[in-house]
């Protein structure tokens, strides 16, 4: 989770601006953004599409057995295309493997990564 969020954090504006409801977070404010989507994405100001797309993520995450054409559906209706649906599908369902495989490992992260959240 650490290394994702450095990267959205130095994301450039045309990226944040499919993040971020209403006014942009400024350069400055963009790390107290990036601790409140790590720490509680409900309550950071994500833009609709963004949130049914974390609402989604996480449920994929937890209870993928859960998953539903109704939550595809929500998906499409908050402004999602098939392509980006499945693109995010893919990215979630690699990052549950990948993170459990690093875990089961006892990886640690990277070296000089900021800490992100509380």
């Amino acid at each position: 989770m650490q290394a994702h969020a450095n990267d959205l954090r130095v994301e450039g504006d045309q990226q944040w601006e499919t993040v971020a409801a209403g006014e942009l977070p400024e350069p400055e404010r963009r790390d107290a953004f990036v601790h409140q989507v790590v720490d509680d994405w409900r309550a950071a100001g994500l833009n609709a599409a963004m949130r049914a797309l974390c609402e989604y993520a996480e449920r994929l995450t937890v209870r993928p057995a859960g998953c539903r054409q109704a939550d595809v559906a929500a998906l499409r209706d908050a402004g999602w295309c098939d392509r980006s649906i499945h693109d995010a599908v893919q990215v979630v369902a690699y990052f549950n493997y990948i993170n459990r495989v690093a875990d089961g490992l006892g990886v640690a992260p990277e070296p000089g990564l900021p800490h992100w959240g509380g």
